[in-house]
């Protein structure tokens, strides 16, 4: 018997969705406020990206923000081509995540939890990979949520939202 892996499955707007989710989860755990709408074009891409994953292995959600960057500085090489890419994906989450009631806007320009948001526990049951994506999503909130604003989140990547 073979089994075969969907590529595509990590980019479905659903788990997108999900994924987002267990960000606003953490960050507003981190700050207690909903992360700015923008962040989700940075934290969306990094979370879906493997190529990160020992970065992550070998932090924790203690380490923050800058000083993840300062350890892994490679993760800004072409972050910037990174997140062009994925913008239609991250749109196609937010759409989706806005229509099922997961996700809220805010009146402030943030993104928040909607009254449908899935539960935690949810990730237990999820395949290794996505698991891994969903929980670089929740350090990624922890982090940006105890880092500050949207601009200097996205000046310490060296990008402009």
């Amino acid at each position: 018997m073979n089994i075969a892996y969907d590529l595509f499955a990590e980019t479905n707007p659903a788990f997108g969705t999900f994924i987002l989710v267990g960000f606003c989860r953490k960050y507003d755990a981190a700050s207690g406020r909903s992360p700015e709408f923008a962040l989700a074009y940075l934290a969306l891409p990094l979370a879906l990206s493997d190529d990160l994953e020992t970065s992550f292995e070998e932090t924790a959600a203690t380490t923050g923000l800058l000083s993840w960057l300062n350890r892994y500085p490679d993760v800004r090489l072409d972050l910037g081509a990174r997140l062009d890419a994925s913008k239609d994906i991250v749109s196609a989450a937010v759409r989706f995540g806005l229509g099922a009631r997961a996700l809220s806007l805010g009146a402030d320009g943030t993104i928040g939890l909607g009254v449908r948001r899935p539960s935690a526990a949810a990730v237990a049951n999820l395949p290794e990979n996505p698991k891994r994506a969903v929980k670089r999503a929740e350090r990624l909130g922890t982090w940006m949520g105890k880092a500050g604003s949207a601009g200097t989140i996205f000046s310490a990547f060296g990008v402009t939202p």
